[in-house]
């Protein structure tokens, strides 16, 4: 039986949906609520990208929080269904979330292809797999973040450091948050003015 972890506020507050078991890190509880303390209302009707969705608990709780759409990435099958078991728990509505079950990189292309924009990009990668500056690099080149959005990456506190001074040159953090070995950092574009992270 999937092992599972509760929604932490929102219209599904306290619901709980699947995880996994073995091969798995999510985010834990505090983190997220430090995530979504940090947006604060500005959730509201927004559209959200969560980047490595896994079991989708990020994505789910923007939705329960009151995102318009939520786009969800992840290329692995098992986790895929997982995210889609979910979404039959909770019966969300099919018109407010996209799964796009590929490559994260190609994902990008997809989405910046159909000119889409997304005013919360959240990833949260395998912490020893996938280069950092890649990452951030593709987020970038896609402009799939909107002009006033920001892009939260969730990784490994001892890494902050690499990858602040790797960090493409068109993005800039406005927030870092610390929780014990994980480490929430904020950025945006260095041309924008609108928004004001708390």
């Amino acid at each position: 039986m999937s092992p599972e972890i509760r929604i932490g506020g929102g219209t599904w507050q306290g619901r709980k949906i699947y995880t996994f078991s073995k091969g798995y890190r999510p985010t834990t509880a505090l983190v997220k609520k430090s995530l979504f303390d940090s947006i604060g209302v500005e959730i509201e009707g927004s559209r959200f990208l969560d980047l490595f969705a896994g079991a989708g608990a990020v994505g789910i709780e923007a939705l329960s929080r009151g995102a318009s759409f939520v786009t969800f990435i992840e290329n692995d099958h098992s986790r895929i269904k997982t995210l889609e078991r979910n979404m039959g728990k909770l019966d969300v509505d099919k018109k407010s979330v996209e799964i796009l079950p590929m490559d994260y990189s190609y994902a990008l292309t997809k989405l910046r292809g159909r000119e889409l924009s997304f005013d919360f990009i959240y990833t949260d990668p395998p912490y020893d797999v996938t280069a950092p500056q890649r990452i951030l690099g593709n987020i970038v080149t896609s402009r799939v973040l909107a002009e006033d959005g920001l892009l939260i990456y969730e990784t490994a506190r001892n890494d902050v450091r690499e990858i602040l001074e790797n960090a493409p040159q068109e993005i800039y953090p406005v927030r870092e948050r610390d929780h014990g070995g994980t480490a929430l950092l904020i950025f945006r574009w260095r041309n924008a003015e609108k928004f004001s992270c708390k």
